[in-house]
């Protein structure tokens, strides 16, 4: 299994608890934000999304600097399978 390193830690306890939030209040969010995520482990890049007046992907717009291994880890962290 691929794992984050130290320096990729704080990011994803930052999304990890971002994410954790969502489950209760938005769960539609949730869910999609985790599709997401289970999308980009796979090396995907998230789905379309629209940045602008353009459209681009989840994983260019926000996530351009993530590994796929960090999306595995806020997925473990959740408790959501790959």
């Amino acid at each position: 299994m691929v794992r984050a390193t130290r320096t990729q830690d704080q990011p994803i306890r930052v999304m990890t608890r971002r994410i954790e939030g969502y489950r209760r209040e938005h769960p539609s969010l949730y869910d999609r934000m985790t599709h997401e995520f289970r999308n980009m482990a796979q090396g995907g890049d998230g789905g379309p999304y629209r940045y602008g007046y353009t459209w681009t992907t989840v994983r260019y717009a926000y996530f351009n600097k993530w590994t796929d291994a960090m999306f595995v880890k806020v997925l473990e962290n959740l408790g959501e399978p790959l």
